[in-house]
C-alpha cells in the first residue's frame, strides 16, 4: 500500500515517486508547496543519506556542525513532505464538479519556494474544492516578495481554470489582497513586464491561511 512505502533510497526513485504524483497533483492542495523540498533533493543528497543511514552507531561524528545541522534539518523536511504526500494522496478531498450557476471563489497562496491556488463554491454554505493547482517557484522567481508570489498563484488559478472563468466574475482571497489588487486594477510589474486585469472582473478579498 501506498501509505507503506518507504522513502526512496535514490534519486530515480524519487522521481518515479513524484511523476507517479503529476496526475493527482490536482486532487491535493499545495502539492507543489510540500513536494519543493523533494524536487531539490539530488543524488548526492541520497548518498549522503545512506551513509549516515549506514554508519556505525555511536561513532563521533565529524565536519562542520553548522553543515550537519543544516543536512539533518533537509533530510527532516523532506521525509516529513513524503508522508504527508502519501497521506493526500489516500485521503484526497471531494473535488465538485464546475457549477456555471455558482460563483466562483479563488484562493492563492505562496511561500518561499511555490505558488498555489484552489477553485472553491459555495454549495449549501460550504465551500467545496473544484480544483487546485501548484508549482515550484523558478529561480528568477524565488527573489519576488510574496505580493508578487501570490498574484503568479491567481494567473495560475486563472489560466488553468480559463474555461470556466472566462465568462463571469471570481472573488478572490488572499493573505495580502489589498496590496495585490489596487484600485486601479493593476497588479504591478512581474519581471520586468506589467501585468494588470479588469479589476470589474475581480473581488479581492483578505483571508488567513
Amino acid at each position: 500500500m501506498l501509505c507503506n512505502l518507504p522513502f526512496p533510497r535514490t534519486l530515480r526513485a524519487m522521481q518515479s515517486f513524484l511523476e507517479s504524483l503529476n496526475y493527482y497533483s490536482r486532487f491535493i492542495e499545495d502539492f507543489a508547496v510540500y513536494a519543493a523540498i523533494l524536487y531539490e533533493l539530488r543524488q548526492v543528497d541520497f548518498f549522503e543519506f545512506r551513509r549516515r543511514e549506514n554508519a556505525e552507531i555511536g561513532r563521533p561524528k565529524t565536519g562542520d556542525v553548522e553543515q550537519r545541522a543544516e543536512e539533518e534539518d533537509r533530510w527532516t523536511r523532506a521525509t516529513v513532505a513524503f508522508t504527508l504526500l502519501k497521506e493526500k494522496i489516500v485521503s484526497p478531498p471531494i473535488l465538485k464538479h464546475f457549477d456555471p450557476d455558482q460563483a466562483p471563489v479563488g484562493i492563492v497562496y505562496a511561500n518561499k519556494w511555490a505558488i498555489s491556488a484552489a477553485l472553491v463554491q459555495e454549495h449549501d454554505g460550504v465551500f467545496w474544492p473544484v480544483t487546485f493547482t501548484s508549482r515550484i517557484l523558478k529561480t528568477n522567481e524565488l527573489n519576488y516578495g510574496i505580493v508578487e508570489k501570490e498574484v503568479l498563484a491567481l494567473l495560475r488559478i486563472l489560466d488553468v481554470c480559463h474555461t470556466m472563468l472566462v465568462s463571469g466574475q471570481i472573488k478572490v482571497l488572499s493573505r495580502l489582497a489589498v496590496a495585490i489588487f489596487g484600485s486601479s486594477g493593476s497588479l504591478g510589474y512581474m519581471g520586468g513586464a506589467p501585468v494588470s486585469m479588469d479589476a470589474g472582473d475581480h473581488e479581492m478579498q483578505e483571508g488567513r491561511r
